[in-house]
Parts: C-alpha cells; structure tokens; sequence
C-alpha cells in the first residue's frame, strides 16, 4: 500500500508539472532584482578579479586603456540603468493588477532556473575572456565586464529596495512576470502584479505545488 501511495504520488506531481508547463510564472519582484543584481555584481567582480591575475602575471594587458574602458562602462551602466529601472518600477506601479493565467514559481523550481542561469552566464564570459586574451593586448574586454556587471548590479539592488519599499507601503505582495522557459526576468518596462500580503510568515511563500490563477 505504501508503494502504490508513493507511486500514486508521482503521478499526480508529474501529472501537475505537465499541466502547468508552458504557463507564465511569477515572481516576487524585490527577491528576482536583487539576486540579478548580485549575479550581475558578481560576474563583474569575477571579470575584474580575472584582469587582475592576467595583469600580476604579466599577461597581454595594459592598465590605462583597460581602466578607461572598465570607467566608462560602469558610469554608463549606472546611468542608463537608472533611467531604465526607474522607468520599471514607475510601470510596474502604475499597472498592478491580480495574476492572470500564470503560475507560482515553487522555491525549487526558482533555486534550479537560477542555478542554470548563474552558470550559463559565467561559462559565457569565461569563454569570452579567454578568447579575448587571446586575441587583444589590453584586456579591454575584462574590464568592460567588470564595468557594466558592476554597474548593472548596483542599480538592481537599489531597485530591489524601492520594490520592497512599495511592497510595505501598499501592504501588497509585487510580481513580475517570468515567460516560460526564460532564466532571468525581463530587464525592459513590464507590468507587475499583487496580491495582499499574508498575515502570517508562513503564507508568504508558495506551496510545494504553485497555485494558479486563471
């Protein structure tokens, strides 16, 4: 009996996951910026940190035109992504709205996506950096990383705030929409969704299998 429970089990969770597959998912807003915004940090340090060793070990690079180019993108990054996270968070705001037709990403499924996502973009970088070591005598392509990844990061962390920030101010919970098979949520102008905030912890987060709303 405890057998044909347990494979009975399997059945429905793998019956559910097929059912929901293909469906938008949501996400909490302030937890999806500030993780991207600490990958993105942290990919910029690891460029940076990667330019370094290559440049103590008196590998193919040079100081002064690497730093302009490390400077210019992280002042560019900052200020465009000022704007731009400032244009999201004004939409986002403006368009609140239930969920509809979407799923609740479950904690494992959003631990695995961002585990795929860390990864893809490291070994893209890694590549790019090792080709670009190559090929040019200046590193300009580490320190355009370190740049824009720093620059990038800082501006999702501090618009992970200002979601948290509407979150306590409205007494709502705020989503952002994850299309299906995406690793990251979109980094253009969005609309945002709410629900109300539970009134105990342990309401805050989805079930073991997300609920819909049609």
């Amino acid at each position: 009996m405890l057998v044909l429970g347990a494979v009975s089990g399997g059945i429905v969770a793998r019956m559910a996951d097929a059912a929901l597959a293909g469906l938008p998912r949501i996400v909490r807003a302030h937890d999806e910026v500030r993780w991207r915004g600490q990958v993105l940090t942290t990919l910029g340090l690891a460029a940076l940190a990667y330019w370094l060793i290559v440049w103590l070990a008196g590998g193919p690079v040079q100081a002064l035109p690497a730093g302009i180019v490390g400077l210019s993108a992280l002042l560019l990054a900052l200020v465009l992504g000022a704007i731009t996270s400032r244009r999201r968070v004004a939409h986002g705001l403006l368009t609140l709205r239930p969920p509809r037709g979407m799923v609740h990403e479950t904690v494992a499924d959003a631990r695995e996506r961002r585990v795929r996502a860390a990864t893809i973009m490291f070994l893209g970088v890694a590549v790019l950096l090792l080709l670009d070591t190559l090929v040019s005598g200046v590193g300009a392509t580490a320190a355009l990383v370190a740049g824009a990844g720093v620059g990038a990061g800082i501006v999702d962390r501090l618009e992970a705030r200002r979601w948290e920030r509407a979150e306590d101010d409205q007494d709502l919970r705020i989503f952002l929409v994850l299309r299906p098979n995406a690793l990251i949520a979109s980094m253009g102008v969005q609309d945002a969704y709410a629900l109300p905030r539970a009134r105990s912890a342990k309401d805050d987060e989805p079930g073991e299998f997300p609920g819909t709303w049609i």
